[in-house]
């Protein structure tokens, strides 16, 4: 399954010399920054479809880069934040409350469904806009600092995977949104690919999910085996002091 990605074919865009001109290269240059041009949109679509097994551009740029297999990332230490109620709502609040924990701001998850839902009840899963509405604001915690909070949104499964593996190895906390509920990412596989230059590819196989609920079981999605259309998108918070 392949719809993740679509090939650019240049002739269907009629400002082509111009975006290839913005690189600002002329005679020998130009070319250099043609190459570079297409490389960087060859590496996109590895990165957005790998969730799907890849596609015959990434198996032809493999060719040329060396595998490092199976390498993992795990979010090792962080006390992960479960639900105070067994609904969707509370499970997002959960996570945000996690997250901000991580970044040193104490803004729990029955502040976040008051902010959500103007009470303490059970609700299905907000929209992203109306999580951002709430999420993006100054706010001043109960020690006097004030912090500028914006959410993160990547929808749909993530095209730039670096993105993630990164997260995990900097312990940073992200929520993954999957069939209409909250995971933590808690751990990744993958396939690590490294280019002559010394660029490198990544290729995820596995991703481990913790759930926000409490007594239930972490999941994994894997690549090939799962449908990535099924993931909503990814969820993280930017903390900046004011």
């Amino acid at each position: 399954m392949h719809f993740f990605a679509t090939l650019w074919r240049p002739w269907q865009s009629e400002n082509l010399r111009q975006k290839l001109y913005s690189w600002g290269c002329t005679g020998r240059n130009r070319l250099a920054g043609m190459k570079k041009f297409w490389l960087l949109a060859l590496l996109f679509l590895v990165g957005v479809a790998t969730l799907n097994g890849g596609d015959k551009v990434s198996k032809k740029l493999r060719q040329d880069y060396q595998l490092k297999p199976d390498q993992t990332a795990e979010l090792k230490s962080a006390k992960l934040i479960t639900a105070k109620e067994r609904c969707e709502n509370w499970a997002l609040a959960a996570g945000l409350e996690a997250m901000l924990a991580k970044k040193g701001v104490a803004l729990d998850q029955n502040f976040w469904v008051m902010r959500l839902n103007y009470g303490e009840v059970c609700a299905d899963l907000p929209s992203m806009d109306a999580l951002a509405k709430v999420v993006n604001d100054e706010f001043v915690l109960d020690d006097g600092r004030h912090v500028r909070l914006e959410l993160q949104y990547m929808d749909g499964a993530p095209g730039n995977v670096d993105s993630i593996i990164a997260g995990l190895q900097q312990q940073q906390v992200a929520l993954l949104i999957w069939r209409g509920h909250p995971y933590y990412i808690s751990g990744v596989t993958y396939d690590e690919y490294i280019g002559r230059d010394g660029s490198r590819l990544f290729e995820i196989k596995e991703l481990r999910l913790a759930n926000t609920f409490a007594g239930k079981p972490g999941i994994a999605f894997e690549r090939g085996r799962d449908d990535a259309g099924e993931i909503q998108g990814i969820v993280t918070v930017t903390v900046t002091p004011t």
